[in-house]
């Protein structure tokens, strides 16, 4: 993901490798988690206060090097998991290490019991590789984008034709919607340590109404066959809808 920030382009997600050239060499891929959690909806603005509280928190260490990037995103038209934070970095073990590094840090911050802490007692953690994203540098990065997460289940002898597909026909076409302003970014992500949902694609718009008209759009650039692979090897699908919350990237301390 370019900014999962992965903007998620911040996972989120929004930090993710730029496609090479074909005498370069690629930086390795980022590490991105995804942490999920069934929260109290009546608790979400106090929620989101304490997020907001621990952004300079993720921006140290993202400064420091533990990590790329950090931030939230919160239940727009989506599943059970109305919450979800994202941390991107190099390693597996750089995210885990920045993840307790800022836990523990809010901690001697707020002391006291959160509102997070006894709001949201369910609570998941996935695993992803970033993918190819889109070149979304131009776009912007503050405000409540909508963020889209669009899941497969794949056949895992075929994720390499499924990204390879993504890579070769979708990726040039989200850069043309990046490039006119229709999306602020797109990328792809695989499981790696995670459910069974193995293949994903994330989309920020401006808007849920903005994201629609973006693949409306789309639909046209596409040539025919262009996702044989991935509708041969991915046949469950489902997409959830957030808004991106506090987050590292945006250049406001409070992460808007």
């Amino acid at each position: 993901m370019k900014k999962l920030s992965l903007t998620l382009c911040a996972l989120l997600l929004l930090a993710g490798p730029a496609v090479a050239g074909a005498q370069e060499t690629a930086p390795a891929p980022p590490i991105i988690v995804m942490s999920s959690f069934q929260c109290d909806w009546t608790k979400i603005g106090d929620i989101v206060s304490e997020f907001e509280a621990q952004v300079p928190i993720w921006e140290q260490l993202k400064a420091d090097g533990a990590m790329m990037d950090a931030g939230t995103y919160i239940h727009a038209w989506a599943d059970e998991w109305n919450v979800g934070r994202y941390i991107i970095a190099g390693s597996m073990e750089d995210a885990v290490a920045a993840n307790t590094a800022a836990n523990e840090a809010f901690a001697e911050q707020l002391p006291e019991a959160t509102v997070f802490g006894t709001a949201c007692p369910v609570h998941r953690d996935n695993f992803y590789l970033g993918g190819s994203a889109t070149d979304d540098s131009s776009s912007p990065t503050g405000g409540s984008p909508t963020i889209v997460f669009s899941m497969y289940q794949c056949d895992t002898n075929q994720i390499g034709a499924v990204l390879d597909e993504y890579a070769e026909f979708a990726l040039p076409v989200y850069q043309q919607l990046v490039d006119s302003g229709q999306l602020r970014g797109a990328g792809s992500f695989t499981h790696i340590w995670a459910d069974e949902w193995n293949v994903g694609n994330y989309f920020v718009a401006e808007s849920i109404q903005s994201f629609v008209d973006a693949m409306d759009a789309s639909g046209p650039m596409f040539a025919e066959g262009s996702s044989a692979a991935t509708d041969a090897a991915c046949p469950m699908h489902r997409d959830n809808f957030y808004t991106l919350g506090p987050r590292t990237g945006t250049g406001d301390e409070s992460g808007n």
